[in-house]
């Protein structure tokens, strides 16, 4: 199922979903009820289970609200889990959430949704009230509300309390429907945890499935998935000036989507890795928007003497990409380079180097290259690219030569050829953590505390770092030395320039 793009297509989703359980399952329910219970026909909608509702409309609901169950498994989880476990903040013991939608790459909660039977009746207060929201609000303060709906706002409170106590992170949304109406908490840390006002401004009630689509614009830019998360899709270049001011972008980057796949084979497994051009934009106002140009990717080829097409394909491509973002928004953007964006904390912060959105799926920036690999090093005549030569002059790197493209240890280029690199301390150096300690000698990283100093370690640890577009980030750094370098840079930093007049250091 594709993404749903805007609240038209939600609504539109959403009246087939009401009219399949109308039209289809609930005459469905009503015949095999009748003949296994004996129960009489009757207005299935407000007679079925709970398990229903959530398999027959709640399910469908959210998918329609771009909350997915149904992601294939090389996607990684779905971003909306039934069914979770949780220990209670009030009593200690394990509960369940009916779904939790969670942040992939942090796990910190965005969603609680609890689900009721059909039956189930929206809030009364036992005294006047102003609107249904006012009715709900005066229930989390302590009023006393008809029903069971004094235990079911409980209830919420703790499913609120506990993630937010495991996780240090209030969700971000809270709903409670019955398949029919709707309640939604727009800010649940001012609803449930004991500093909040309990708004009614900041609560959504939905009356039915009519009020539903009366407000459809509303719910889908409240509870929509990338609504919620705060992130922009991913567009293309058609698509730009709906989201951006073209007056608004001072920032282009070039960028890659990489993904790292470990092929089957006879005997051992072999590395493969595809990459697509992304263009990166940022506005003057700080936010981030990602161009792609679908369907296409590159494979990189496993026979060196075809890397130099493959660049070239690439660099076309990436180029490509960025002249239609031009053109779609009549500018002429020019890609900024990597090093000034890692010296960019505000920038650097909102979007990091290398992040891995899924298992062995990578986002990357790349700047003004168009790849993360350069044709060829930009330090020539280097002998620390053949592990024999590194033997000889005692540094080589463990276990021993690297003679085929290696999944266990990701190494991509062998011994020999000019991407690898086999120098002892270069591997040592590049797998080393980042910590508490070292992380202002490190600089900015796209790592967090206690993951790999180099930037690209997940997918590859031997490429030279003489042919990584990461390279002038990472020779800043004051914890990271390189055997090849230029005269009178290997006690300090380096300065970029052209290549000069090699000194290799030994000691």
């Amino acid at each position: 199922m594709s993404r749903v793009r805007n609240a038209n297509e939600f609504l539109l989703r959403f009246r087939e979903l009401s009219g399949n359980y109308e039209r289809l399952f609930a005459p469905r329910i009503a015949e095999v009820r009748r003949r296994y219970a004996g129960s009489p026909q009757k207005d299935l909608l407000d007679q079925s289970l709970e398990a229903h509702v959530r398999a027959y409309i709640v399910n469908a609901f959210l998918a329609a609200l771009n909350w997915r169950l149904d992601a294939r498994p090389e996607d990684g989880l779905p971003n909306v889990i039934p069914e979770v476990p949780v220990r209670s903040h009030g009593g200690g013991t394990i509960r369940f959430f009916d779904y939790l939608a969670l942040e992939k790459q942090t796990n910190n909660p965005l969603l609680i949704v609890e689900t009721k039977r059909s039956s189930a009746e929206l809030p009364q207060a036992r005294s006047p009230a102003a609107s249904p929201s006012e009715i709900v609000s005066r229930g989390l303060a302590g009023e006393k509300l008809m029903g069971e709906w004094g235990t079911w706002l409980d209830n919420l409170r703790d499913y609120v309390r506990s993630a937010s106590e495991q996780t240090g992170k209030a969700p971000r949304r809270a709903v409670a429907t019955n398949g029919d109406w709707l309640i939604l908490f727009l800010d649940p840390r001012d609803a449930f945890l004991k500093e909040g006002s309990h708004d009614p401004n900041r609560i959504l009630v939905f009356t039915d499935r009519n009020d539903i689509e009366r407000r459809f614009t509303e719910l889908f830019r409240d509870l929509e998935h990338q609504h919620v998360l705060k992130e922009t899709p991913t567009l293309v270049p058609g698509e730009l000036s709906f989201y951006v001011d073209p007056g608004a972008v001072d920032r282009a980057m070039h960028g890659l989507q990489l993904r790292y796949i470990e092929q089957p084979g006879v005997y051992r497994p072999a590395p493969v890795i595809k990459v697509a051009p992304v263009v990166f934009l940022r506005s003057r106002y700080g936010a981030w928007l990602r161009v792609e140009a679908p369907p296409q990717d590159y494979e990189l080829p496993h026979k060196s003497s075809d890397l130099a097409g493959h660049l070239a394909d690439v660099g076309k491509a990436a180029k490509d990409l960025l002249c239609s973002v031009n053109h779609a928004l009549g500018t002429s953007l020019h890609p900024f380079p990597l090093s000034k964006h890692y010296g960019d904390e505000d920038g650097f912060a909102a979007i990091r180097g290398v992040v891995e959105h899924d298992r062995d799926q990578f986002l990357m920036v790349t700047g003004d290259r168009t790849h993360y690999l350069l044709p060829t090093p930009s330090v020539p005549g280097c002998p620390y690219h053949d592990w024999t030569a590194c033997n000889s002059a005692g540094v080589p790197s463990n276990p021993g030569p690297i003679t085929v493209r290696s999944v266990s240890l990701r190494a991509f280029f062998i011994s020999g050829e000019l991407h690898h690199c086999a120098h002892r301390d270069v591997g040592a150096a590049k797998a080393s953590p980042i910590t508490a300690q070292n992380q202002g000698r490190c600089g900015p990283r796209s790592g967090n505390e206690g993951e790999a100093f180099c930037e690209i370690w997940r997918f590859e640890q031997h490429l030279c770092c003489r042919t990584c577009a990461f390279e002038e980030v990472c020779t800043k750094a004051a914890v990271f030395r390189l055997p090849c370098q230029r005269p009178g840079n290997h006690n300090r930093a380096e300065t970029t320039g052209p290549p000069v007049e090699l000194h290799y250091v030994r000691c």
